[in-house]
Protein backbone atom coordinates (compact mmCIF):
# COMPACT_ATOMS: atom_id res chain seq x y z
CA UNK A 1 0.00 0.00 0.00
CA UNK A 2 1.04 3.39 -0.92
CA UNK A 3 1.68 6.10 1.50
CA UNK A 4 1.66 10.01 1.69
CA UNK A 5 2.54 11.52 4.57
CA UNK A 6 1.94 16.02 5.32
CA UNK A 7 4.05 16.60 8.08
CA UNK A 8 4.77 20.24 8.17
CA UNK A 9 5.46 20.64 11.83
CA UNK A 10 7.52 17.65 11.84
CA UNK A 11 5.54 15.70 14.36
CA UNK A 12 6.44 12.38 15.72
CA UNK A 13 3.75 9.58 16.78
CA UNK A 14 4.48 10.20 20.54
CA UNK A 15 3.16 13.92 20.36
CA UNK A 16 0.01 12.77 19.56
CA UNK A 17 -2.62 13.20 21.46
CA UNK A 18 -5.71 12.92 19.37
CA UNK A 19 -6.27 10.20 16.42
CA UNK A 20 -8.67 9.84 13.90
CA UNK A 21 -8.98 7.02 11.71
CA UNK A 22 -11.06 7.20 8.34
CA UNK A 23 -11.79 4.53 5.64
CA UNK A 24 -13.20 6.26 1.74
CA UNK A 25 -13.84 3.94 -1.25
CA UNK A 26 -13.53 4.57 -4.89
CA UNK A 27 -16.62 3.06 -6.42
CA UNK A 28 -16.79 2.69 -10.32
CA UNK A 29 -18.55 1.30 -12.14
CA UNK A 30 -18.78 -0.42 -15.80
CA UNK A 31 -19.42 3.10 -17.54
CA UNK A 32 -16.67 4.45 -15.74
CA UNK A 33 -18.37 6.22 -13.48
CA UNK A 34 -17.37 7.51 -10.08
CA UNK A 35 -19.79 7.34 -7.16
CA UNK A 36 -19.34 10.81 -4.83
CA UNK A 37 -21.13 11.92 -2.20
CA UNK A 38 -22.01 15.49 -1.36
CA UNK A 39 -23.32 17.13 2.06
CA UNK A 40 -22.72 20.69 3.16
CA UNK A 41 -21.22 21.58 0.13
CA UNK A 42 -18.68 19.08 0.05
CA UNK A 43 -17.98 16.54 -2.49
CA UNK A 44 -16.10 13.40 -1.32
CA UNK A 45 -15.83 9.49 -2.17
CA UNK A 46 -18.08 7.38 0.56
CA UNK A 47 -16.75 6.60 3.59
CA UNK A 48 -16.58 8.04 6.95
CA UNK A 49 -14.83 6.99 10.49
CA UNK A 50 -14.11 4.25 11.98
CA UNK A 51 -15.83 3.79 15.31
CA UNK A 52 -13.56 2.20 18.49
CA UNK A 53 -11.79 -0.95 17.87
CA UNK A 54 -13.72 -1.31 14.67
CA UNK A 55 -11.34 -2.85 11.92
CA UNK A 56 -10.94 -0.71 8.55
CA UNK A 57 -12.69 -3.45 6.21
CA UNK A 58 -15.80 -3.51 8.46
CA UNK A 59 -16.14 0.70 8.84
CA UNK A 60 -16.20 0.80 5.02
CA UNK A 61 -18.62 -1.91 4.96
CA UNK A 62 -21.01 -0.36 7.48
CA UNK A 63 -20.13 3.41 6.12
CA UNK A 64 -21.08 2.20 2.88
CA UNK A 65 -24.49 0.77 3.65
CA UNK A 66 -25.50 3.65 5.93
CA UNK A 67 -24.31 6.52 2.96
CA UNK A 68 -25.14 4.70 -0.11
CA UNK A 69 -27.61 1.74 0.71
CA UNK A 70 -24.93 -0.91 -0.74
CA UNK A 71 -23.85 -3.87 0.88
CA UNK A 72 -20.73 -5.59 0.88
CA UNK A 73 -19.72 -8.72 2.12
CA UNK A 74 -16.25 -7.65 1.81
CA UNK A 75 -14.29 -4.75 0.44
CA UNK A 76 -10.37 -5.89 -0.33
CA UNK A 77 -7.20 -4.13 1.34
CA UNK A 78 -6.70 -0.49 0.78
CA UNK A 79 -4.49 0.67 -1.95
CA UNK A 80 -3.60 4.33 -0.76
CA UNK A 81 -2.93 5.71 2.13
CA UNK A 82 -2.88 9.32 3.09
CA UNK A 83 -1.53 10.55 6.51
CA UNK A 84 -1.43 14.34 8.42
CA UNK A 85 0.22 15.45 11.70
CA UNK A 86 -1.52 18.24 12.41
CA UNK A 87 0.06 20.40 15.66
CA UNK A 88 -2.55 22.21 17.71
CA UNK A 89 -5.15 21.15 15.80
CA UNK A 90 -8.62 23.33 16.73
CA UNK A 91 -7.08 24.20 19.97
CA UNK A 92 -3.31 24.42 21.60
CA UNK A 93 -2.21 21.18 22.49
CA UNK A 94 -4.27 19.02 20.32
CA UNK A 95 -2.09 17.38 18.14
CA UNK A 96 -4.05 15.38 15.89
CA UNK A 97 -3.39 12.33 13.11
CA UNK A 98 -5.41 11.83 10.36
CA UNK A 99 -5.36 8.34 8.86
CA UNK A 100 -7.40 8.17 5.81
CA UNK A 101 -7.20 4.60 3.92
CA UNK A 102 -8.59 3.97 0.37
CA UNK A 103 -10.21 1.34 -1.47
CA UNK A 104 -10.80 0.85 -4.97
CA UNK A 105 -14.25 -0.86 -5.13
CA UNK A 106 -15.84 -1.98 -9.15
CA UNK A 107 -19.64 -2.63 -9.18
CA UNK A 108 -22.46 -1.65 -11.11
CA UNK A 109 -24.45 -2.17 -7.78
CA UNK A 110 -26.55 1.10 -7.76
CA UNK A 111 -26.71 3.29 -4.24
CA UNK A 112 -30.49 2.89 -2.62
CA UNK A 113 -31.20 6.01 -1.15
CA UNK A 114 -34.30 3.97 0.46
CA UNK A 115 -31.61 1.69 2.58
CA UNK A 116 -29.14 4.70 3.86
CA UNK A 117 -29.09 5.55 7.49
CA UNK A 118 -27.57 9.49 7.55
CA UNK A 119 -26.80 10.57 11.18
CA UNK A 120 -28.39 13.79 12.03
CA UNK A 121 -25.17 15.62 10.52
CA UNK A 122 -25.36 13.85 7.38
CA UNK A 123 -29.41 14.74 7.17
CA UNK A 124 -28.61 18.82 7.91
CA UNK A 125 -26.14 18.85 5.47
CA UNK A 126 -28.57 17.71 2.19
CA UNK A 127 -26.31 14.15 1.47
CA UNK A 128 -26.77 13.48 -2.02
CA UNK A 129 -25.21 10.60 -4.34
CA UNK A 130 -24.53 11.18 -7.90
CA UNK A 131 -21.91 9.63 -10.56
CA UNK A 132 -19.47 11.62 -12.43
CA UNK A 133 -17.76 10.50 -15.39
CA UNK A 134 -14.31 9.71 -14.62
CA UNK A 135 -13.03 11.77 -17.52
CA UNK A 136 -14.51 14.71 -16.29
CA UNK A 137 -13.53 14.38 -12.77
CA UNK A 138 -10.96 17.08 -12.16
CA UNK A 139 -13.40 19.33 -13.62
CA UNK A 140 -16.51 18.27 -11.76
CA UNK A 141 -14.09 18.59 -8.06
CA UNK A 142 -12.91 22.42 -9.61
CA UNK A 143 -16.20 23.59 -10.08
CA UNK A 144 -17.16 21.92 -6.46
CA UNK A 145 -14.57 24.46 -5.00
CA UNK A 146 -16.61 27.48 -4.41
CA UNK A 147 -18.91 25.34 -2.41
CA UNK A 148 -17.09 24.94 0.36
CA UNK A 149 -13.42 25.75 1.36
CA UNK A 150 -12.59 22.64 2.62
CA UNK A 151 -13.44 21.19 -1.43
CA UNK A 152 -9.89 22.67 -2.04
CA UNK A 153 -7.83 20.27 0.35
CA UNK A 154 -9.83 17.32 0.13
CA UNK A 155 -10.35 17.12 -4.20
CA UNK A 156 -6.21 16.97 -3.54
CA UNK A 157 -6.50 14.16 -1.46
CA UNK A 158 -9.16 12.58 -3.99
CA UNK A 159 -6.80 13.25 -7.12
CA UNK A 160 -3.94 11.99 -5.03
CA UNK A 161 -6.05 8.75 -4.51
CA UNK A 162 -7.02 8.90 -7.87
CA UNK A 163 -3.36 9.17 -9.29
CA UNK A 164 -2.74 6.32 -7.08
CA UNK A 165 -5.22 4.09 -8.15
CA UNK A 166 -4.42 4.64 -12.12
CA UNK A 167 -0.45 3.41 -11.13
CA UNK A 168 -1.63 0.25 -9.25
CA UNK A 169 -3.76 -0.19 -12.32
CA UNK A 170 -1.18 -0.15 -14.89
CA UNK A 171 1.03 -2.55 -13.41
Amino acid sequence: MKLKIFNTDKLKDENINDKVIRVKAIILNSKEEILLGEAFGIVQFPGGHLKENEKLEEGLIRELEEETGLIFKEVGEPFFLIKYYLKDYLVKGNNRSIQIYYYFIKTDLKYNLDNIKLDSQEKKGDFKLNYVPLKDIKKYLKEKENNNPANKVINKEMLLALKELRKKEVK
